[in-house]
């Protein structure tokens, strides 16, 4: 019996309305804004690492170090559409599915380890649980439109758009 291959999705727009390619710029750019939003407020708290717990300091590294391995890995998907060149965009979607997927198991872990005193009121809750699937929603939807980018470029090159 044979399998249909189901193709990944590709977009032809971003949002609806802007070109692909803008849009996926305009995208790897609030992305890295957000990755530097993560760095500045992991970073706020290490230097009163004394005064804090050893697991508040793992996290605030842990969520430093990736928020700035997947801002690299947003700015080299930049350099890939600016240059036209497919691999920097496969390399970063590849990188960045790692990063990401770090970055929210480290959320989570701040969620349930460390925010006792919030997580007491059910709103908060229901709030944190929707940021968090914000997150993840958005972060498919970053690297769905970084694929179509990588997609569209190797199909103008005339090359497979499936990695070999």
């Amino acid at each position: 019996m044979r399998g249909k291959d189901m193709p990944l999705p590709l977009l032809r727009r971003c949002c609806g309305c802007i070109p692909l390619q803008p849009g996926c710029i305009a995208l790897c750019i609030l992305s890295t804004m957000a990755c530097i939003a993560n760095i500045t407020a992991g970073a706020w708290n290490l230097p009163r690492h004394r005064e804090r717990e050893p697991e508040d300091n793992l996290i605030s590294m842990s969520m430093v170090m990736f928020s700035t391995l997947s801002a690299i890995g947003n700015l080299v998907a930049l350099v890939g559409i600016w240059l036209r060149h497919p691999g920097k965009l496969q390399l970063s979607i590849v990188f960045n599915s790692v990063f990401i997927v770090c970055i929210l198991l480290v959320e989570v872990v701040t969620c349930l380890f460390r925010m006792d005193e919030y997580l007491k009121e059910p709103s908060n809750i229901a709030l944190v649980i929707i940021l968090l699937l914000a997150g993840v929603l958005y972060a498919l939807y970053y690297l769905t439109v970084v694929n179509s980018v990588y997609r569209t470029m190797k199909m103008e090159y005339g090359e497979s758009a499936i990695p070999i």
